[in-house]
């Protein structure tokens, strides 16, 4: 075989194990999401007024986004400086532990406030986990010589979809088997415990993996970078780009797949279950669309795929709301399914190939991480309490959220008119990297 067969299979390989594990790891922050909506509130924070338990519950929600930039800045170094493989490993294991623990966490009636306290605690590390984990996935497969950065990199978008899908099933299968009685005693604990299990899973998947062959011979003839973070922010130009196009691709994505639930259903009255329906049909669909997307990159370029995507985005924000507003089940499920799989997912799709290419190897996990991770915080974090108010300044009419998903849009579009290819910047680490194949 080979050298371009050989990577090529390595590539494949090392996708495989990637993807398994970054599955396992999105369904543990996403499994989250769900009980913070449907359980916490009663298990940990009971009060008088179910609204207060509910923001409560969703504040430590909030948590685990503020902490991704954090571990992004973590692990971005560690991931520079020992090796990208290490870091999948580290941040599987405490991602795995904090969601196993929270499992076994007593409730309020049981230890009082330590029980809330502890939650919040367990919530930041299975964001610093998280913010780590997207940069050594999507380096594992960027950096062994493959051709088709593109296609192999939008498995682990497709991933964080089936992540979010396992999530959904998990609790709406123990929904249906158990009573509300039973499944706030004690049901609610059974996917947080399988994880345990499912940790055990990927780090058997990700043993065999060795370093990525570019680190390795980049470290080989140029040495590891003492201050990867400070490096990275010596150019600053395509970290800021990466921040605005991540603020525009995740505040849509957030709209459209956590604020429409509350919109459906508590202003249009909608019943949850066709809307949770409506949200698994487009992350199922967004797992099948994610390579296609990303073999779109490859083949025309990813800064093209990105604008398409983020046009796709603005110019879709108002008939998304004026479908949902018809209150047909069928075009609510068509809006949802094209608000997720459309260019949400387009965008999200390219962004392991396309972002990881900014950068030389040797400070690309600290760079990418920090202008990734911090554009999820403002982008994906704040956009169901910005949505919500907007709508409440509206007076329940969301087009000034539409507004917002147009104008975020637009800063995602800067962000790509001011990306620099990483040859600009670094011909050094750029030259090293380009000769590497697979071994």
């Amino acid at each position: 075989m080979d050298g371009t067969g050989s990577a090529r299979a390595g590539t494949g390989r090392v996708t495989t194990a990637v993807t398994i594990g970054t599955v396992l790891e999105w369904y543990d922050f996403f499994l989250y999401g769900t009980a913070a909506a449907l359980i916490f509130p009663t298990v940990f924070f009971p009060t008088q007024d179910p609204v207060v338990g509910s923001l409560l519950s969703f504040a430590t929600f909030a948590t685990g986004f503020a902490a991704r930039p954090i571990g992004g800045l973590l692990f971005g170094h560690l991931g520079d400086r020992v090796g990208r493989r290490a870091v999948l490993v580290a941040t599987l294991v405490l991602m795995g532990t904090a969601t196993t623990a929270v499992g076994l966490l007593p409730g309020y009636a049981q230890i009082g406030v330590a029980a809330p306290v502890l939650l919040v605690l367990l919530r930041v590390a299975q964001g610093l986990g998280t913010g780590g984990e997207w940069g050594g996935a999507a380096l594992m497969t960027k950096e062994n010589g493959t051709r088709r950065p593109g296609f192999f990199g939008a498995f682990l978008s497709a991933a964080v979809f089936a992540g979010l899908v396992l999530g959904s099933i998990a609790f709406t299968g123990l929904a249906t088997v158990l009573g509300d009685d039973d499944l706030l005693a004690w049901g609610w604990r059974i996917p947080f415990l399988v994880s345990v299990v499912m940790v055990g899973v990927g780090l058997w998947i990700r043993r065999g993996l060795d370093e990525t062959a570019e680190f390795e011979q980049v470290t080989r003839t140029e040495g590891r970078e003492r201050a990867p973070i400070v490096a990275a922010l010596r150019r600053p130009r395509n970290v800021i780009a990466i921040f605005l196009m991540r603020v525009g691709q995740n505040a849509t994505f957030n709209i459209v797949s956590v604020f429409v639930l509350t919109y459906a259903t508590a202003t249009l009255h909608l019943p949850r279950a066709s809307v949770l329906g409506a949200t698994v049909i487009g992350a199922l669909a967004a797992i099948v669309l994610c390579p296609v997307y990303g073999h779109l990159g490859d083949r025309f370029g990813f800064a093209r795929v990105m604008v398409v995507a983020l046009a796709v985005q603005a110019v879709f924000a108002f008939p998304f709301f004026l479908l949902l507003n018809t209150r047909s089940a069928g075009l609510v499920a068509l809006a949802v399914t094209i608000g997720i799989a459309g260019g949400a997912a387009a965008a999200d799709a390219i962004q392991p190939a396309y972002f990881t290419g900014m950068f030389g190897t040797r400070s690309r996990f600290s760079a990418v991480s920090i202008g990734r991770e911090g554009g999820t915080v403002i982008g994906g974090g704040l956009a169901p309490l910005i949505a919500g108010a907007l709508l409440a300044w509206q007076g329940g009419q969301p087009w000034a959220i539409a507004g917002w998903m147009v104008l975020t849009s637009l800063l995602g579009l800067v962000g790509v008119l001011l990306a620099r290819p990483a040859e600009a910047a670094e011909p050094a680490a750029t030259a090293a990297g380009s000769s590497v194949t697979a071994g």
